[in-house]
């Protein structure tokens, strides 16, 4: 017995095993604390946490009267941690060890305490460690990890820290220290990395559905565990361009139908116009393997408030009565009355709450969105935007003003985890990028191939540098546009 306690003391794996909480050969590896600062860089929901409290339990009970701290992100992150620590400790091999558990704190028989705490100035400070554990350290703010957390080991010439996290910006300590780790590191500080093939229990459709639901960016940060920088283009150059192709807008008036997803943007000034989208996807008589987004028709235009009303109005076409609901009448397009508009997103923000109640009024409300504007809105949309032009899935007008606006849109990352995307040259508007976002939040995420109209004779062909062919003067399928199923119908 005294020989199988020697080695659970002397190895972390072989304590996991013991304790029914084993590690993964990364983990393992990751948290070999050869090193004074290990700088820990892994996926969301890759263990973490988990593997910190193993590690913290190991390290409390294989060395008596050892002192380890760990520091989360938020209170109940802390307690999260504090409660998995409790469930190791519960094993029956650690029967006996420990002797006292209070609210943030676990005794062990040998001397030993283990503390989980939030970042807190108060809950940190003070302290004098063997081992600092510190959970989403790129979250902790910068004076509270170099002031306060990290100081705690300086007593201790032997003292280990850990810093893991998923990624975030490309400043602050956690950074820093990171990128002196690299490769074959310092003296005193390494950084490991876990990806996603480390963490098999993340399976595909739950990264398919996190990359639709976080956005292009969000998942590279949250899944493929990269860094942001501060300040950066939020669209690649090259993606805008592959996407480019000089064909015709189409006007509503001039319209002969099909569905759209609309967003208006409003403006706030004689320098700020109101913008108009639409988003359809391409009746490209069955040129390209896959649905292919576009835009059919967009505007910025400096009008009166009721007068811009009207217009964004008139971009639906003429409904009839059938079955004892109001729908767009496929023969009323061939003398052009305009789009079939399934959904239409308005900015309601500020000057924009009137014009889209109008709408509404208008259109009907279970037809028109208002949507408040917020950090988390223009993720999502612009996120769209994004994926939708790295796959190749979207053709973009070659609008001089739009083109402008969405090689000038850059993100910048903020304390809370976000991401704020707006111009970055105040000289350079953003109405139409916005309208652009605004139809893409209403557009499904998957479309399924569907039906599209035959060739008709003479039709002239365009390709986008990425290769996807559309006519020169393209029109949008009928769809019937569900988010969930995203089934297209092509008119007759």
């Amino acid at each position: 017995m005294t020989g199988t306690l020697a080695a659970v003391r002397g190895s972390l794996t072989t304590f996991a095993d013991a304790v029914g909480w084993p590690l993964t050969e990364a983990q393992a590896h990751a948290l070999d604390l050869d090193r004074r600062t290990v700088v820990l860089i892994a996926p969301r929901q890759s263990g973490k946490s988990r593997s910190l409290a193993v590690l913290a339990v190991h390290r409390a009970f294989a060395e008596p009267r050892h002192r380890v701290l760990i520091v989360s992100a938020g209170e109940e992150a802390s307690k999260r941690l504090l409660s998995t620590i409790r469930s190791v400790t519960a094993h029956p091999m650690l029967a006996g060890s420990v002797v006292d558990e209070g609210q943030s704190l676990v005794v062990l028989s040998n001397g030993s305490e283990i503390r989980a705490v939030p970042a807190s100035e108060r809950q940190v400070r003070g302290w004098s460690v063997d081992t600092l554990l510190v959970d989403e350290a790129a979250m902790i703010d910068d004076d509270l990890l170099l002031s306060a957390a990290i100081p705690t080991t300086a007593a201790r010439p032997d003292a280990r820290i850990v810093l893991a996290s998923t990624p975030w910006t490309t400043s602050g300590p956690y950074y820093d220290l990171a990128m002196q780790g690299v490769d074959t590191g310092t003296e005193h500080v390494i950084t490991r990395r876990w990806s996603l093939a480390d963490a098999p229990w993340i399976t595909p459709s739950v990264l398919a559905m996190a990359r639709e639901t976080l956005g292009d960016l969000r998942y590279r940060v949250e899944y493929e565990a990269e860094f942001l920088g501060r300040v950066n283009a939020f669209l690649d150059p090259t993606d805008i361009i592959a996407a480019v192709a000089d064909y015709a807008l189409t006007p509503p008036e001039r319209a002969k139908g099909g569905s759209v997803v609309v967003g208006a943007d409003w403006g706030g000034g004689s320098h700020d116009p109101h913008a108009v989208a639409a988003l359809g996807v391409l009746d490209d008589h069955g040129a390209n393997e896959r649905p292919i987004l576009f835009l059919p028709w967009l505007e910025a235009a400096h009008r009166p408030f009721g007068e811009q009303v009207a217009t964004v109005a008139a971009l639906q076409a003429p409904r009839v009565r059938q079955a004892g609901a109001w729908r767009t009448d496929p023969a009323r397009y061939q003398s052009g009355h305009g789009y079939d508009v399934q959904v239409l997103n308005s900015e309601a923000n500020g000057v924009g709450a009137w014009p889209s109640d109008e709408l509404g009024r208008l259109l009907g409300p279970q037809r028109v969105a208002a949507i408040h504007s917020s950090q988390r809105s223009k993720e999502d949309g612009y996120g769209k935007v994004r994926a939708s032009l790295s796959d190749r899935r979207l053709v973009i007008p070659n609008h001089p003003e739009l083109l402008r606006q969405l090689r000038g849109l850059t993100y910048e990352a903020t304390a809370s985890g976000g991401l704020s995307i707006a111009a970055g040259n105040p000289n350079v508007h953003d109405d139409l990028a916005d309208a652009l976002y605004l139809a893409a939040l209403a557009m499904p995420a998957n479309l399924r191939p569907g039906a599209t109209s035959p060739e008709p004779a003479g039709c002239e062909w365009l390709t986008t540098p990425a290769g996807i062919a559309i006519p020169r003067r393209p029109r949008p399928i009928y769809a019937h546009l569900s988010r969930r199923a995203g089934v297209l119908h092509a008119y007759n």
